[in-house]
């Protein structure tokens, strides 16, 4: 038989922990201990929470709670007066704000935001299309600390508003695409927010290559521009400003604008400084005649006549469409002038320091449906641009395996590749490209949509080479057969590839044609 039954002795702590159950989590806790409990929950969560007594509806919207505020997945509910009540609450605690697809917010709701929140970093207002120029206006006077701001697809933005908005000078990242913004406005930002890192302007339809020389010739420290969609005013002087000046330059959009090669010249460094003078319209000074350059040795007493200075001779000319000069006095050129119409000049350049350096450090370049560009500019841009990563040409028909030969051979980093509509790729290229530098281990992603010259033979050389690609594209290629693909698969099963194979024809039917028939006149 087994002895008497032993009971564990209670502890020393057994008393206080039977206490505690009984007591409620809101005196067992520390304030601040459940404040930080509910910093980690999203917004859904504090709300629910907020239902459970008074002690959790304030600790749920506690301003700490929410320094870091994405209403995107509530843009149809949220009203004017849900902005302004967040706003009583954070003030001072709230740095990032996403307010995207939020159609109801209007103007008056944004200057309450801005007089409470005035500590805001990342400001999100894309597609809130009733905010206007006054938006910008309440940012630049309440808002010093704003690093980051997107006001893409809000029509009622223009270059008024970005006035205003140069006042933020601590300004990172601004994002204006489909915004009624031009030149104007971007030579304010030029000037207010040196510090500018990315900018985007796509569809914007009034911004030329003037503008993108303001922004050129200020903001050095540039890492990514857009332009894509702005049109035929985006030419070849664009990429020549941001060869000089932006020279840091990591990500470059230019689909569907008036580019040739002689911008990718440029971008490569490869440019003749003649040349882009003569494109800006710049009057560089004649080099010294061989009789001078005589007289000056044999007499030391005779001196060379002296040249005017730049700015005299009237060739500013920096920001000047075609080779169109405009004036300036001769002393120091500011940023505006009283003979601007627009009220806004670009500074000259010395012609001592005309350089076309280039845009050595490109990762990613996208010239998508830009026609005119072929493989004589993709070379130079290859041969000096050896960091590229992703490269779009999609629609570039004059584009053809000589390119691929000179990325095989230069580029050792390109993981991502549009060659969509490139009709004149063969599987030659292909090859090369595969069997070149950035083909084994780099290359991920390959569109080639719409090249009737390719056959199986390219799907063989990816998948027997490309040990680290992802995704294949392969829309409408007539000689690409399903076997290829499937052959593809099987070397490669976590191979995606994205292929179309238009229905075949129906056989004729065995049965004879059927009889037709007036309906009518069965009827009758």
């Amino acid at each position: 038989m087994s002895g008497p039954q032993q009971h564990p002795q209670p502890g020393p702590f057994t008393g206080t922990m039977e206490a505690k159950r009984d007591v409620c989590i809101n005196d067992a806790l520390p304030r601040e201990l459940i404040l930080r409990v509910f910093s980690f929950l999203d917004i859904e969560t504090l709300c629910t929470c907020s239902q459970v007594c008074k002690f959790w509806y304030k600790c749920a919207f506690d301003g700490s709670n929410w320094k870091r505020t994405n209403l995107f997945n509530f843009q149809r509910d949220v009203q004017p007066e849900v902005v302004e009540k967040i706003a009583q609450r954070c003030q001072g605690f709230l740095r990032e704000l996403i307010l995207r697809g939020c159609r109801n917010i209007n103007d008056e709701a944004m200057r309450r935001l801005t007089e409470l929140c005035r500590l805001i970093e990342v400001l999100d207002l894309s597609e809130c299309q009733h905010l206007t120029d006054e938006t910008c206006k309440y940012l630049g006077q309440n808002c010093p600390e704003l690093q980051q701001l997107s006001l893409a697809s809000c029509p009622y933005i223009g270059d008024e508003g970005l006035r205003k908005l140069s006042a933020c000078d601590r300004l990172t990242h601004l994002d204006v695409s489909w915004c009624a913004v031009g030149d104007e406005g971007l030579a304010a930002i030029a000037q207010g927010c040196p510090g500018l890192k990315e900018l985007k302007v796509m569809g914007c339809h009034d911004v030329t290559s003037r503008g993108v020389g303001h922004i050129a010739s200020r903001t050095n420290r540039l890492l990514l521009l857009n332009l894509s969609h702005c049109g035929q005013n985006i030419t070849d002087e664009a990429l020549i400003h941001l060869a000089i000046g932006c020279q840091f330059l990591r990500a470059l959009s230019i689909s569907l604008c008036q580019i040739t090669d002689t911008g990718l010249r440029a971008l490569a460094g490869t440019l003749p400084p003649s040349t882009a003078a003569e494109i800006l319209g710049i009057a560089l000074p004649a080099p010294p005649s061989s009789a001078l350059l005589a007289q000056i040795s044999g007499n030391g007493a005779t001196r060379a006549p002296r040249h005017r200075p730049f700015s005299e001779t009237g060739g500013v000319g920096f920001f000047a469409n075609g080779n169109t000069h405009r004036h300036s006095s001769a002393t120091t050129t500011p940023l505006t002038t009283p003979n601007s119409p627009s009220g806004w000049e670009g500074p000259a350049i010395q012609p001592k320091s005309f350089s076309v350096v280039g845009c050595k450090e490109l990762r990613v370049l996208e010239a998508s449906q830009c026609i005119q560009l072929t493989d004589a500019g993709l070379a130079a841009l290859a041969r000096n641009c050896v960091n590229l990563e992703k490269l779009d040409l999609e629609y570039c028909s004059q584009v053809t395996d000589s390119t691929l030969i000179q990325l095989a051979s230069y580029c050792p980093r390109i993981n991502t590749l549009v060659l969509s509509h490139c009709d004149q790729i063969t599987d030659e290229g292909i090859s090369r490209l595969v069997g070149g530098l950035c083909g084994p281990q780099q290359l991920q992603r390959l569109a080639m949509d719409n090249c009737p010259l390719l056959t199986d033979s390219s799907l063989e050389m990816l998948g027997s080479v490309c040990q680290n690609l992802c995704q294949v594209d392969l829309y409408d290629c007539q000689l690409i057969t399903r076997q290829g693909i499937e052959n593809l698969k099987q070397q490669n099963p976590r191979l995606k590839v994205q292929a179309f194979f238009a229905p075949g024809t129906p056989p004729e039917s065995a049965v004879g044609r059927r009889r037709r028939y007036c309906r009518c006149c069965a009827l009758l």
